[in-house]
């Protein structure tokens, strides 16, 4: 699964060049992200255009008093036809693409959670693959533009520690995941190659979704606030 991921402004600027999108300032935001969570607005590019989206997909046809009792951060790639809650986006090629500096998997040892960062190892940003919706409040006509992340089975790097993995896209599959003339989409949905990336113990600080500064970056065994640089 994908649930917390990092983004550097940087990252998100050059992204967007490769892919012919611009980005306003008022949706770029202002600092880095180092931590990522569920249920905030996140950057993602739609055909042409990039734009502020809320992490945790709700369907247009929910009802004000029957939304998902939990952000639908995530979507299982096997079911996207199938499933209620994606089928319609996934059919009327409501693709979008969540540039990534790196993300985060937790491996369970006993009762500690002990985090892991994923980066590409060539230090080239990412892109998650994903689907959004449009869903408008029928009381007060306030409209919620949200989206998921697609996740598959995981490359060995990644099955270690968790059954699923977020899609991954470089710039060349980003750039077609967005085309909206694509026929096959589902054909773009594949492992990233473990080869392609690189894994980084980190300090349990990055644990907690309130912390969201440069010590989430903490290699383990490290205080949080030492020095070192993995943007």
């Amino acid at each position: 699964m994908c649930s917390r991921f990092t983004l550097n402004l940087g990252d998100a600027i050059n992204l967007g060049k490769r892919l012919g999108i611009p980005i306003d300032q008022a949706v770029l935001g202002k600092k880095d992200r180092y931590n990522i969570a569920p249920a905030t607005d996140v950057l993602a590019f739609r055909a042409g255009e990039g734009v502020t989206l809320r992490w945790g997909l709700i369907p247009h046809w929910c009802k004000p008093d029957n939304t998902p009792s939990a952000p639908l951060i995530n979507a299982r790639s096997e079911t996207l036809a199938d499933k209620p809650s994606f089928r319609t986006a996934w059919k009327k090629g409501q693709r979008c693409a969540l540039p990534a500096t790196g993300f985060y998997e937790w491996e369970k040892q006993g009762k500690e959670r002990l985090p892991w960062l994923f980066r590409r190892r060539d230090g080239h940003p990412l892109a998650f693959a994903g689907l959004w919706d449009r869903w408008t409040d029928p009381i007060d006509d306030t409209v919620i533009e949200s989206c998921t992340v697609i996740t598959t089975t995981p490359n060995p790097m990644l099955a270690r520690i968790h059954d699923r993995m977020p899609v991954l896209l470089d710039e060349t599959a980003a750039a077609a995941w967005l085309d909206p003339d694509l026929s096959d989409a589902a054909a773009l949905i594949t492992r990233f190659p473990a080869a392609r990336l690189r894994e980084i113990a980190l300090d349990t600080y990055v644990n907690s979704s309130r912390h969201d500064d440069p010590a989430c970056l903490t290699p383990r065994g490290e205080a949080p606030g030492s020095q070192f640089d993995l943007f």
